[in-house]
């Protein structure tokens, strides 16, 4: 008997059943407690930043660095400075030599500072021909026609602290305590010199000086000053 056309047409056959899917379980109240414990501790050993009572807050180095370096200033200013300046190099002793041969006067008068740098630190007397903002020019006694400027504006750098001869980088504990006792000398010499010479400094003045400056490659023409001085020291009459 012949198989009927039917049988073997157009029938779709199953597929394979397949095993139902599980849904993967997360992690358990346990384990999620157990996390969220060992974190907790781990944040509370090394938190990501602290908060410090103002009270209680460390003074930043830089300040701890910058009161030293006052306290250290005022103690130089008082006891070494001023006693310093008294045997300062006379001016007007090599003044002469400085307009002709500025060479020569560095390598015999200034003091030397290192990396090529040196600086002088004189004393003497003038007259005052001439005002500027930040300057004012004497005549200086015993040397005419050679003049010198002090400076009455702000005082920045280093010759104050590197022009007396009296510190020695080394005797402190890094450079940054060294740079920041040069500024505190400059505020000194803004303090207790500059308002002086700013008051009483009038043309034709006579003002008795002693002060510092960094020693010049050369030195200009007829009317120039010889060096522009950091005041340290000034009484005007």
């Amino acid at each position: 008997m012949a198989a009927s056309p039917e049988a073997g047409v157009g029938r779709v056959t199953d597929p394979p059943s397949q095993p139902p899917r599980r849904e993967r379980a997360g992690p358990g109240p346990t384990l999620l407690l157990a996390i969220a414990t060992t974190l907790s501790a781990l944040l509370w050993a090394f938190p990501p930043f602290r908060i410090v009572p103002l009270k209680s807050a460390a003074v930043p180095a830089s300040d701890r660095a910058y009161f030293e370096a006052a306290t250290a200033a005022l103690r130089i200013w008082t006891t070494d400075l001023r006693p310093a300046a008294a045997r300062a190099t006379e001016l007007k002793t090599f003044a002469r030599q400085l307009g002709e041969n500025p060479a020569a006067a560095k390598q015999q008068h200034a003091r030397s500072a290192g990396l090529g740098i040196a600086y002088y630190f004189v004393r003497g007397s003038g007259r005052v021909i001439a005002r500027e903002r930040n300057t004012v020019l004497l005549a200086l006694d015993g040397a005419e026609p050679a003049t010198v400027a002090l400076r009455i504006g702000p005082v920045f750098g280093n010759a104050v602290r590197d022009g007396c001869g009296l510190l020695d980088v080394n005797a402190f504990p890094g450079l940054q305590e060294f740079n920041a006792l040069a500024a505190e000398l400059n505020a000194l010499v803004e303090k207790n010199v500059i308002p002086t010479l700013r008051e009483k400094a009038v043309v034709g003045a006579q003002v008795h000086f002693a002060g510092c400056a960094e020693a010049p490659e050369t030195v200009g023409g007829t009317g120039e000053p010889l060096l522009t001085l950091i005041p340290v020291e000034a009484e005007v009459r």
